[in-house]
């Protein structure tokens, strides 16, 4: 009689391969999978009742920036949650090794705005225990981990490493530091690195450094990514993940010289290459298709190029507090940059209003938001500035509530309205993050020493609204009223400039100033009813799904739901591709493209990194504001529901969306591991 670790009994496998699904046991042991079937009278340290449930091959997240997240979190959420169970690391180009120690403060500030990962957060979070790229491979080792991860070579580093980050941007390298870092590639790929990665969009990249410019790679030639494409096919393994710039307005083709550049890297390197992105789109939908066309006519052509899809439904909740992705247009590039003061400054000055209004008037508009474009965004929340003095009232709730001098927010949002302050009510202080104090809506204020706390007079017998405290602010719910905020949520900023008689860019900036950088609003990626454009992505058998960018643009973007986000609202609600071919997307097809070993597949003799899940009850959580980043930082953040447990290497991750504190995951070394 066999005795295993865990036996997953009863459920429905989905093995990854697009093997249509069946019943069965998967019985595992020393981490990997023994049998699949054929476990009668086995017994196991731990049986998992998969009875009802979905039992499929862990999901290859192939687009992450979690190089500084990883050394804090050790589950790469939100793809943890997600249940992926494997991660790529390096992307775009962006990275931090090899890095000297004079320059990892400047490696840390490239990426506060190029992936908008707050400073704080990698300045605490960060061992810096590495100077060169196989000293970070084995940094990367020795970190617990609860995920599987493989890096590429990022090359931003790379080239700061051999030439000096500004002399970098200045001119292009000698024939000498070339060889160099085709040198230092080769050492990284003998340590166990999967390949290189850049971002190349040129001078109006929309990904940019921390003082506005492009980053090194952008300005890469054609000859230096050919002589780094060579190295993989002279070592026949690894693969390249790559964005290059394209030309045109929105909607446009794919450029021919995107299209014959990206041929020549595939015939040079002889290896896979990730082209970025293929993004459904309903409002321009031949823009997507065409891209599908390319990529097959490169595989009937023998090319090995692979498109990455940005598979989520798409868009972003931001505030002009932490926003980067308007820097492909020079003017809005230049109003974004600096501190919030000096950025509110530029919103407010005539001149740089009519440098916006001209780009925008000349057709000139940021792409990170199309089709919404600026005029497009939709107002979330609308922020109210009120000064108040000693003896004032605030007299927009139902009840005047006295208060002490301070400045005051009222905010109305999707859940009403909410009041918001930088100083203690009544004793004129700061509040520190993590402080609870409570508001009614009338008079009422006392301060609790003791509790260290406002409180309202129970005396008073009025109805209480509970207040938290996030980065010095007062936040109490507050009840609805007619009298604050005339910019209704749901609006979009060119409605409400139309109803003020306001050229866009005035009516979008006089919120923004108005409400000290606060009001929150929503940019569409995509357009409408995207679900059909994104089956169609999907149908192609040259484009894996993500996405996901996790681990950056953390106040904004959550993408790293996409695997909960595709089988709930593709597969199960609007039924426009099969479950078979979702996990084949998810696992598989990534897995396959990424040169990952073993992994993506549920079959004997693979290691154990598996999903159990109630389809039914699969559930993307909503959007919270979670304040878990080292530095006392924040970040924006979905949960899923309905993951009964993820295994990593035989371990189980999760149960029922709990981490077990189990650390399994590994490096995987071009692959293995």
């Amino acid at each position: 009689m066999a005795h295993y670790d865990i036996i997953i009994k009863g459920g429905t496998v989905v093995d990854g391969t697009r093997t249509p699904r069946y019943r069965s046991d998967i019985a595992i042991k020393d981490g990997s999978i023994q049998k699949i079937g054929g476990l009668n009278g086995s017994t196991a340290d731990k049986v998992l009742d998969a009875q009802g449930r979905i039992v499929a091959p862990g999901f290859v997240d192939l687009h992450t920036h979690y190089d500084a997240q990883i050394f804090w979190d050790p589950y790469c959420t939100l793809s943890g949650w997600h249940g992926v169970t494997s991660v790529a690391l390096g992307n775009c180009g962006f990275g931090f090794a090899p890095s000297r120690q004079e320059d990892q403060d400047r490696a840390m500030l490239s990426m506060t705005r190029n992936e908008a990962i707050p400073y704080d957060a990698m300045k605490e979070g960060m061992p810096w225990d590495w100077v060169t790229f196989p000293d970070f491979i084995d940094s990367l080792t020795r970190t617990p981990k609860a995920v599987n991860c493989l890096t590429y070579v990022p090359l931003t580093p790379l080239y700061a490493w051999v030439m000096g980050w500004e002399e970098a941007k200045k001119r292009r390298p000698t024939e000498a530091e070339l060889q160099e870092m085709v040198k230092l590639i080769s050492e990284a790929m003998d340590a166990g690195a999967c390949g290189w990665s850049a971002q190349v969009l040129g001078a109006n990249s929309v990904q940019r450094d921390y003082d506005g410019t492009p980053m090194i790679t952008d300005l890469l030639s054609e000859n230096e990514i050919l002589t780094f494409a060579k190295i993989l096919a002279d070592r026949d393994e690894g693969f390249i993940e790559l964005a290059y710039q394209e030309t045109g307005e929105e909607g446009r083709p794919l450029g021919e010289e995107t299209r014959i550049f990206f041929e020549k890297v595939a015939e040079t390197a002889k290896r896979p290459i990730l082209y970025q992105a293929v993004t459904p789109n309903a409002v321009h939908p031949e823009q997507h298709r065409e891209r599908i066309r390319w990529l097959e006519s490169c595989a009937e052509r023998g090319l090995r190029v692979y498109g990455q899809g940005a598979t989520r439904r798409g868009g972003f909740d931001f505030t002009f507090e932490d926003w980067n992705l308007f820097d492909d247009a020079p003017a809005w590039r230049e109003v974004t940059l600096g501190t919030k003061d000096e950025r509110k400054a530029k919103m407010q000055d005539p001149e740089m209003r009519r440098l916006l209004k001209e780009e925008w008037d000349s057709g000139i508009r940021p792409t990170q938001v199309s089709p919404a474009s600026v005029g497009g965004l939709v107002v979330l929340t609308k922020m109210t500035k009120i000064d108040i003095g000693p003896e004032s009232s605030f007299t927009n709730l139902p009840a005047p509530v006295e208060v002490g001098g301070a400045s005051y927010f009222l905010m109305k949002g999707r859940d009403g309205y909410k009041l918001l302050s930088t100083l203690c009510p009544h004793q004129g202080g700061a509040i520190e993050d993590g402080d609870e104090a409570f508001v009614c809506d009338g008079h009422g204020f006392r301060y609790d020493k003791d509790g260290g706390k406002c409180i309202t007079n129970p005396e008073l017998r009025m109805k209480l609204f509970p207040v938290t405290v996030k980065e010095g602010r007062l936040i109490a719910s507050a009840p609805d009223t007619e009298e604050a905020g005339a910019h209704e949520p749901g609006q979009t900023v060119q409605e409400i400039a139309d109803r003020e008689g306001k050229h866009v860019i005035d009516a979008l900036l006089d919120m923004v100033v108005e409400g000290d950088m606060l009001t929150e609003f929503f940019a569409d990626t995509q357009g409408r009813d995207i679900a059909q454009y994104t089956a169609e992505v999907l149908d192609s058998n040259h484009i894996v799904a993500g996405v996901s960018d996790g681990g950056a643009h953390v106040k904004f973007l959550t993408a790293g739901i996409y695997p909960t986000d595709m089988l709930t609202w593709l597969v199960r609600d609007e039924k426009v591709i099969t479950l078979e071919d979702a996990h084949y997307k998810l696992s598989y097809l990534p897995a396959h493209f990424g040169g990952f070993k073993d992994r993506g597949a549920l079959r004997e003799g693979a290691p154990a990194d598996i999903v159990v899940y109630d389809l039914e009850k699969l559930e993307v959580l909503p959007s919270e504001v979670a304040e878990d980043l080292p530095g006392g930082e924040w970040r924006r953040i979905q949960k899923a529901k309905g993951y009964n447990w993820i295994l990593v290497n035989g371990e189980v991750t999760f149960e029922e969306g709990e981490p077990t504190g189990a650390m399994p995951g590994r490096l995987l070394r071009n692959g293995r591991g």
